[in-house]
């Protein structure tokens, strides 16, 4: 434990790293089951929490509303209060440890306008500096750094009404099917490849559960996500459909989702709790 880096240490602080511990050691789990536990309750649990409520890492933060026209100051323009996460824990400790302070601080600020995009709201350069703690120049050298290696960056300036934009998962989920590997994109998007896994998984299920011919607002619901996502992700996999590689790498991935609930079902079955 001595020999563990300040990151990992850090890593093995968050409320992740407890709940896996639990399930190791109160329950008898293995750690793989316990990280695929983890994994399905971060996925159901990630956005069913209400408004109202903050967890730890996060912050509420009043914005300028996305249905705001563009040019009123900012105290006659319409505000909403987002939840914004300025530490997602384990995640960010492992971009840190990988990419560096900045580098985790690039991906914070593609997710937290993600995230108050997704709430109806836009944060502004003056939001992400109040939010992650730093003055307004780094933001705008951060932000200029994302636009210069291909990232959609849009915070108020930008918006101007013009919509929210393609989501970064959307991208995230395009590359996968071009076969990029998860570490590569996580470097890509300054996120961590638990996370990239993350993203992937939830759109294989957002995939399955429609060709079940499931709701679009009982997908959302299921997959914890907004029904703009799901729309979105289906776009994907409508598009991936017409383009013959995107369609034989999804169908690979498609067909070893079953096989891998089986084998979690078993797993569980031969080290749950004993009598």
């Amino acid at each position: 434990m001595a020999d563990l880096k300040t990151e990992d240490r850090l890593a093995l602080k968050t409320p992740e790293a407890a709940f896996e511990q639990v399930l190791q050691q109160e329950y008898n789990f293995s750690k793989r089951l316990s990280g695929a536990l983890m994994q399905t309750a971060q996925e159901m649990l990630g956005g069913s929490v209400p408004a109202e409520a903050v967890r730890a890492g996060q912050m509420r933060l009043l914005v300028a509303s996305l249905r705001a026209p563009f040019g009123p100051p900012l105290k006659e323009t319409e505000q909403v209060a987002v939840t914004l996460t300025v530490d997602a824990g384990r995640e960010d400790a492992t971009v840190k440890a990988s990419q560096g302070l900045v580098g985790q601080r690039k991906g914070r600020i593609l997710r937290l306008l993600e995230e108050g995009l997704a709430q109806g709201g836009v944060l502004s350069q003056e939001d992400l500096a109040r939010a992650l703690q730093v003055d307004v120049r780094t933001i705008r050298r951060d932000v200029r750094a994302l636009k210069q290696a291909g990232h959609v960056v849009l915070t108020r300036g930008q918006v101007k009404g013009v919509g929210r934009g393609q989501s970064h998962k959307v991208r995230i989920i395009e590359w996968w099917l071009e076969r990029e590997g998860y570490d590569q994109i996580a470097r890509r998007m300054y996120h961590s490849p638990q996370a990239i896994k993350r993203y992937v998984s939830t759109f294989l299920r957002v995939v399955v559960l429609h060709r079940q011919e499931t709701a679009l607002e009982e997908i959302a619901f299921l997959t914890q996500s907004s029904v703009r996502l799901v729309q979105d992700y289906l776009a994907v996999y409508e598009a991936a459909l017409q383009a013959p590689h995107r369609a034989e790498k999804l169908q690979e991935e498609l067909s070893r989702v079953s096989v891998r609930e089986r084998s979690v079902d078993g797993e569980r079955q031969k080290g749950g709790p004993q009598p």
